[in-house]
């Protein structure tokens, strides 16, 4: 039971950063802004993202594997959604300023797929 509580709570703080990233999309001119609007848009949009994969990840998971520990799952969801996020931001930044090419993207793709990749060979305590 204390399980679909977080879930709720997550599915939640999801909306209400959806919300603030909607907020700050219509309150901000990105033509007179200072570096603040451009960190307030990217920094909501990755709370966005994160909540959005972090709680599709933890659902799939546990829909996929009903027998797996519930908080290994979470975390696992908590670590890809912070690297998809991230990707996404990095490609999303990369495109703001121009550089965003099929090698720049397959770089930055490279780049997280590693540190997954770290992550999944890194042996853990018995």
């Amino acid at each position: 039971m204390t399980y679909r509580w977080f879930l709720l709570v997550m599915a939640l703080a999801t909306v209400g950063a959806w919300t603030v990233w909607i907020f700050v999309i219509h309150s901000i001119d990105p033509v007179h802004t200072a570096l603040l609007g451009f960190f307030l848009f990217y920094l909501s949009l990755f709370v966005a993202l994160l909540g959005t994969a972090v709680l599709l990840g933890t659902l799939v998971r546990l829909w996929a594997r009903p027998t797996e520990i519930a908080h290994r799952q979470t975390t696992r969801a908590f670590r890809q959604g912070i690297l998809l996020s991230g990707l996404f931001l990095g490609a999303l930044v990369l495109l703001s300023f121009e550089l965003l090419r099929w090698w720049s993207a397959f770089l930055l793709i490279l780049f997280f797929a590693l540190i997954e990749l770290l992550f999944v060979t890194q042996k853990r305590p018995q």
